[in-house]
């Protein structure tokens, strides 16, 4: 979060630090809430000043216990807000992160926010795509269930459509903390024969006993040995997805285990059909294997 530290020396405005409890929003009917109804101005006050270059005014914090029947999305639009601004706002990994009885952090502008102190993956994903020439940063100080958060806010930005993708599902995490790619999806010359074959997955080299993460939130539907992967595993990640890990010097986890994107799964090895310690690593849609690098986040 190299951006970030810089950015700390850049921000213009203080360090916010918000009342030890926020205005409690109790129901999305201006007719029945007073605060609801505030929130709606204050909001629509900071539309008008973006669009009309005059700023967005002052920034406020509101919150809401998210109901049985609420999600991300729809609450977004009552609250007349982008789904991404609640969302990095409130620290949630994907849109199904939200639950009942959560309270909800609601603001009073458009934007998103990136979390300094315990960013999760979308933080830094969303880290390589904001600079330190952003005039209008903010930074403040927000209280989350885990306690106090310092945060930058970026009023009136969107996500990326990088972002975006990570965030919704449609794209993987990378599935070791460092690595060097070997050998591409497609057809290659086979390392053991010299005869061209299809390679169905990526390699991607890393020191034996590397962790090896999950790539995307799942349940583990395979693992064993066999010849040509060696120690593997398989998650299924619902939507018709796989994705598939092979080589491994040992598996952590259990058949059948319910696994959440960034579990460690096993530790990168040489076992099966292997030239070397790698992770062979897949991507699977309806049992056919698909390119995993468009699927992956850029690597810094």
């Amino acid at each position: 979060m190299n951006r970030l530290v810089l950015l700390l020396f850049l921000v213009a405005a203080p360090a916010l630090v918000w009342a030890q409890d926020y205005p409690e929003i109790r129901s999305l009917s201006a007719l029945k809430d007073p605060l609801f109804a505030q929130q709606q101005s204050l909001v629509d006050l900071a539309y008008q000043g973006i669009a009309t270059g005059t700023g967005a005014g002052d920034l406020a914090l509101f919150q809401y216990t998210v109901g049985p029947e609420d999600d991300l999305f729809s609450l977004a639009s009552s609250f007349n807000l982008p789904y991404e601004t609640l969302a990095t706002l409130n620290g949630l990994r994907t849109a199904k992160s939200l639950v009942s009885g959560q309270k909800l952090l609601v603001p009073t502008q458009p934007g998103v926010f990136l979390a300094l102190d315990h960013p999760n993956e979308i933080d830094r994903l969303m880290d390589g795509w904001r600079t330190s020439t952003t005039a209008s940063v903010l930074m403040l100080t927000v209280r989350r269930p885990a306690g106090a958060e310092t945060v930058l806010f970026f009023p009136g930005e969107r996500f990326h459509p990088l972002d975006r993708a990570f965030f919704l599902g449609i794209l993987f995490r990378f599935p070791l903390p460092k690595a060097v790619l070997t050998s591409s999806f497609g057809i290659r010359a086979n390392p053991f024969t010299g005869h061209p074959t299809f390679h169905a997955g990526i390699d991607l080299a890393a020191p034996v006993g590397t962790e090896i993460y999950c790539a995307r939130d799942g349940v583990v539907s395979d693992t064993g040995y066999n010849e040509v992967l060696g120690n593997y595993v398989k998650v299924d990640h619902g939507d018709g997805y796989q994705t598939v890990y092979g080589h491994m010097s040992r598996v952590l986890i259990s058949l059948h285990q319910t696994v959440l994107s960034g579990t460690i799964l096993g530790r990168v090895g040489s076992t099966g059909q292997s030239t070397g310690p790698h992770l062979h690593f897949e991507i699977r849609k309806k049992g056919e294997p698909e390119d995993p690098v468009p699927l992956l986040p850029a690597r810094k």
